[in-house]
């Protein structure tokens, strides 16, 4: 938690010191275009079909270049929801306190397509067999669907309690500034992340 001292100066404790907030953002957005590129190696298509006029057999070619930087602008917008809500709230430690709050809600898919995506890419996985059982809602479908709850989950405690880190706002007010940056920071990502 933050504590305020007299001349108004922030201190920072735990994950949402900008020595770890910083790291983490940095290792989760470049992991994903990481990732991205594994997934072009092993010409995986985005399922559903992306929402950006990119050809779905070089999409992952593409978002390679382009999951990083989307993924660092969406944490600005999320800071800028944080800043614009919130009162007594301090730039510094509110850039610090999402940026862990976003490193580590990522881990939550990005550690398992960090595993699978290299998998795919070998041949141990075949990628036929993976897209027929997330269009048939069977093995791999369900292994998915945990991940992204789980990713739900950390993002859903992570944003309102760096939100209640870096800045005067407290109980039900946290969260809500928390869940609706969570929400600009997932829409945003949404449209060009699939």
């Amino acid at each position: 938690m933050t504590s305020r001292q007299a001349a108004g100066v922030v201190t920072y404790r735990g994950v949402f010191r900008p020595v770890v907030g910083y790291p983490l953002l940095g290792v989760g957005a470049l992991g994903y275009s990481v990732v991205a590129a594994v997934l072009a190696l092993a010409r995986a298509r985005p399922m559903p079909e992306p929402f950006l006029p990119v050809d779905a057999d070089t999409y992952f070619r593409w978002g390679a270049l382009f999951y990083a930087p989307v993924i660092v602008v969406a944490w600005l917008l999320a800071c800028g929801v944080v800043l614009l809500l919130s009162r007594d709230a301090d730039l510094p430690g509110v850039l610090a306190a999402m940026a862990a709050a976003v490193g580590l809600g990522t881990f939550a898919t990005l550690l398992p397509d960090l595993v699978t995506s290299p998998l795919r890419a070998l041949g141990v996985i075949d990628e036929g067999a993976w897209e027929q059982s997330i269009a048939q809602h069977t093995g791999w479908f369900v292994f998915t669907w945990c991940t992204l709850a789980t990713y739900l989950l950390v993002f859903l405690a992570l944003f309102p309690a760096a939100v209640r880190h870096s800045t005067a706002l407290r109980g039900w007010r946290s969260a809500a500034v928390g869940l609706l940056a969570f929400a600009v920071f997932q829409g945003f990502e949404y449209v060009f992340i699939r």
